[in-house]
């Protein structure tokens, strides 16, 4: 009986790692949170140093694939929003690599919830994919340490997702917005023309008042300035400034660093290099921020709204600032409908001299209520170079023609509306003192309230004046100073808006001195020029309202300043006038549904027929009318709705009803 035996194989020890999958492909993944981490350190850390590090413990090159289509994307986004995570991802399933390696945990997920932690987690663990960091090598499969990995990993990410909500958000976040709140510069983008002084303290070794405030930068200041006179020597047609820059600049030096002094910061954000030139110049979309910035008149932003008024020294004027604004902008500096935009028409203006009839006698007081964005809508006077006259053309919100109507008949019966008010006024003396008080006090109340803002800001003028007689400490004469500028500027904007009330209490004396000729003016009422028309009309009314009726019709109404109004219905009797969006609709699915004839006359009864196919064949059949149409047709194309049968018994059916209610 033998006495020896073979040696039994040496169990294999659970707790030793698996081999790495050196004999399948690898994939590295890099993501940074933000644009402007990109290319730092950590950049290097995970890209170049993470490449390195698998090909010394054993993978080639050509088998490491590079996921770096993150960069600046949040790791709180889900794996379908983020384009290298779902590339990772669908290599994964398909098996087609054995391990995936990246910086840290954190850079794979910050999920709050989880549930994108775990989606990963199983997709690795079902298709047996390591996960490796710098110092762990996650292996969900091991046979008595995976459970120990899933728990480390989920730990590392929940870690890093508590990182980013408490520490990130919860406390840094909150360190941001308090520097903000108080008007500092707290690492966001720094506007062109400015820099931000980064200095504590200054060479004397006292505290730096200016510390993280913008500050004016010449070079920089200068070009911001020359885009602005340059948008109002175009008169204010975007396009034309932009493309008269990318020919001819002003541009962006490429050292504008450079020129930054010692202690301060500057960013130089803008990449657009013009395709004539070659040379740095803002794209269409950073010009546009530009000219609406209101940084640019002192003003300090946070999260799209103004948190520090007249913070810093302004680089434009605010008449020119406002002038680009109001060209651009459709909301006003707190987010609501801006009643003074008035956007640029993209085609040439002619000369005054060109045109062939008078200025509108009420424009800019005419207005409508019928948009659902607004409360009141001013109309724009718009002169028509192919019809020779003007128009009061209505803009909704997207600047696309909401009404039209032709600038004559508006002011014919405004003139009437007047004259007819006056005639009544002056053999009424109730009505005339009532129009007298509501003309007097229309501003009163106003006025009042902008004298004692102006009393307060010289009693703070003349308080700072005496502060300074005794005050000898730099950083306290200078805070002083800024407040006593800011107070002149205030002083100026109150003097401003006092003129255009007093502009309204002319309005009121050239009322209390009309009448003793007013009989005389209405006598000679077509002789009376459109300015005092004008002006007797701002002394006696608010506004005129302009509503869509029908089709054809337009309801004219003016609120008088005695909270009374007067109406009007009016036709629109033209067919060379624009039609707008809704008419043009309604026509198309007229012509094309097959509607009878008559009742598309019945619809745009001022048309004849022959101009209504015109029209339709202009608009929507390249020319041709007779292959979209397909419904009745009984009259000849020079008639009208009122040439019709159909109209003339419907005229005989009224005045049928009418000897019927009114016997004789």
């Amino acid at each position: 009986m033998a006495r020896y035996k073979r040696l039994p194989k040496a169990p294999v020890d659970p707790y030793r790692a698996a081999p790495l999958p050196v004999n399948r492909p690898a994939a590295v993944y890099y993501r940074q949170s933000s644009e402007a981490q990109i290319g730092n350190i950590s950049t290097t850390l995970q890209t170049v140093d993470m490449i390195a590090h698998l090909m010394k413990l054993g993978w080639v090159r050509d088998n490491i694939y590079m996921i770096d289509m993150d960069a600046g994307i949040s790791g709180t986004k889900k794996i379908e929003d983020r384009p290298g995570m779902s590339l990772l991802y669908d290599y994964i399933e398909h098996g087609r690599i054995g391990l995936v390696a990246a910086q840290d945990v954190d850079r794979f997920f910050r999920d709050v919830t989880m549930i994108q932690t775990n989606i990963f987690i199983d997709a690795c663990k079902r298709n047996n994919v390591q996960v490796m960091t710098p110092t762990v090598v996650y292996d969900f499969n091991h046979p008595t340490m995976g459970a120990y990995y899933l728990k480390m990993f989920r730990e590392e990410a929940q870690r890093a997702a508590d990182f980013l909500e408490y520490h990130i958000k919860g406390r840094l976040h909150k360190s941001r917005d308090y520097l903000i709140a108080q008007g500092l510069w707290a690492g966001r983008t720094i506007a062109l023309g400015y820099i931000v002084d980064m200095r504590r303290t200054l060479p004397s070794g006292e505290r730096n008042p200016e510390w993280r405030k913008y500050a004016l930068f010449a070079p920089g200041a200068d070009l911001v300035l020359a885009y602005f006179e340059l948008f109002r020597e175009k008169g204010r047609n975007f396009q034309a400034t932009w493309e008269h820059i990318e020919q001819y600049g002003p541009f962006i030096p490429d050292d504008i660093e450079k020129q930054v002094p010692d202690g301060f910061r500057i960013e130089n954000w803008y990449r657009y290099r013009s395709k004539i030139t070659g040379r740095i110049m803002p794209s269409k979309s950073g010009l546009h921020s530009m000219l609406t910035n209101v940084v640019y008149i002192g003003h300090w932003i946070y999260k799209s709204a103004i948190v520090c008024w007249h913070n810093h020294e302004p680089i434009v004027p605010e008449d020119l600032f406002m002038l680009a604004f109001n060209s651009l902008s459709s909301t006003d500096f707190y987010g609501d409908p801006n009643p003074s935009y008035i956007p640029y028409r993209p085609y040439n203006r002619h000369t005054i001299e060109e045109r062939e009839c008078d200025p509108p006698t009420y424009s800019g007081l005419v207005f409508s209520d019928q948009l659902e964005d607004y409360d009141l809508r001013r109309f724009n006077s718009v002169y028509n170079h192919a019809n020779h006259y003007y128009g009061y053309i209505l803009f909704d919100r997207r600047t696309e023609v909401a009404m039209t109507v032709k600038a004559g008949y508006v002011d014919e019966v405004v003139d009437q509306m007047l004259l007819e008010r006056l005639q009544a006024t002056t053999i009424d003396d109730v009505a005339w003192q009532k129009a007298l008080e509501s003309s007097e006090h229309s501003g009163h109340s106003e006025k009042r309230r902008i004298e004692q803002d102006i009393r307060s800001a010289e009693r703070a003028k003349q308080t700072i004046l005496d502060n300074l007689k005794a005050i000898s400490n730099p950083s306290i004469v200078k805070n002083l100073e800024a407040s006593y500028e800011a107070n002149d500027r205030e002083i100026e904007r109150l003097t401003s808006a006092m003129e255009q009330l007093q502009s309204g209490e002319r309005q009121h004396y050239n009322l209390l001195e009309a009448r003793p000729v007013l009989q005389t003016v209405i006598d000679h009422w077509q002789d009376v020029p459109t300015e005092q028309r004008r002006e007797l009309f701002e002394a006696f009314a608010h506004r005129i309202l302009v509503r869509r009726i029908e089709t054809f019709y337009r309801e004219i109404t003016v609120q008088w300043r005695d909270n009374t109004e007067t109406r009007y219905k009016l036709t629109r009797g033209s067919k060379r006038f624009f039609w707008g969006k809704p008419d043009l609709k309604r026509l198309q699915e007229m012509i094309e549904g097959g509607v009878a004839q008559i009742d598309i006359m019945r619809e745009f009864p001022v048309l004849e027929w022959k101009d209504i196919q015109k029209r339709y064949a202009y608009h929507f059949g390249n020319g041709k009318f007779a292959q979209y149409y397909s419904g009745e047709t009984r009259y000849p194309a020079h008639f009208r709705w009122a040439d019709t049968d159909e109209a003339k018994a419907e005229q005989s059916a009224q005045k049928s009803v009418s000897i019927a209610l009114y016997p004789g």
